[in-house]
């Protein structure tokens, strides 16, 4: 007697669906126009602050002496005493050694030079907020009257 087999090599079974290709997340390490130029920005900020002149900063960063001078502050903008910027200032007022200016925001912001003198280089880089440029603003701010950031330890 003959029996009935099903040939299985025959049956056709659906086609796999389409792998899809990930899409490829933007690293960090990427070329950024945008973040080139904040970067450069700040550069200019750092050393303007030094002291540095256009040319001398043109010569540093290997860049065109008129892009220096669009990345510096306009003279209206300074003033002959430093002042500090209001992120510094709200850094200072709320961050981690504020209290040792006082309870109130009002006896914090009599005693900012205290307050700012507290912090070391890096504790002030870790404050959210703050990054080299501010820094170096409340760095120099505190020089002009006669005091300075704590040495590490």
């Amino acid at each position: 007697m003959l029996t009935l087999v099903k040939d299985v090599s025959l049956q056709q079974t659906p086609p796999p669906p389409p792998q899809r290709k990930p899409k490829p997340q933007p690293r960090r390490n990427d070329y950024n126009r945008r973040r080139f130029l904040a970067w450069l920005r700040d550069e200019v900020t750092v050393l303007r602050a030094l002291g540095m002149d256009h040319r001398r900063i043109a010569a540093q960063l290997d860049i065109e002496e008129h892009d220096v001078r669009a990345f510096c502050p306009k003279p209206s903008e300074k003033s002959p005493s430093r002042n500090l910027p209001r992120r510094a200032i709200d850094v200072l007022l709320h961050g981690r050694h504020a209290s040792l200016g006082g309870r109130t925001v009002a006896k914090r912001s009599r005693h900012l030079v205290e307050i700012a003198s507290a912090y070391t280089w890096d504790e002030l880089l870790s404050e959210p907020g703050v990054g080299t440029v501010t820094a170096n603003q409340i760095r120099l701010w505190l020089e002009e009257r006669g005091a300075s950031l704590k040495q590490p330890e």
